[in-house]
């Protein structure tokens, strides 16, 4: 038991880690893109990563500290987790289906102003 406590943290150490770079990179792509429903996809793909983040940090707090009152906050912290999980999954497959009609207005709206530079 003592040999694979290591391992559970080193593993959810960098679970965090990983999660925690993909949510600053969807972040980032967030604000660098133009379109909207992109930038909604984008905020709740950085939604579901932190989620991850803080599923990961609860279990490694209840594995470094065995005492009642973090049992609470780190139950509390999985429950927002998954919730905060749950939503990002429905957010993205909304806006997933609304990607061929926000192009199609891209491309309506690049078509118009080519039209009008002519």
């Amino acid at each position: 038991m003592e040999y694979i406590f290591p391992i559970i943290i080193s593993a959810t150490v960098t679970i965090m880690l990983f999660s925690f770079m993909f949510s600053i990179y969807n972040i980032a792509m967030y604000f660098r893109t133009v379109k909207e429903v992109r930038r909604a996809w984008y905020r709740a793909r950085a939604r579901q990563y932190f989620a991850i983040v803080m599923f990961a940090f609860a279990i490694n707090q209840m594995m470094l500290f065995n005492y009642w009152y973090t049992y609470v906050i780190c139950a509390i912290l999985i429950i927002f987790a998954i919730a905060n999980y749950q939503y990002a999954i429905r957010a993205k497959r909304y806006f997933e289906s609304h990607f061929a009609e926000e192009d199609a207005a891209w491309d309506a709206l690049k078509k118009k102003q080519q039209q009008k530079v002519r």
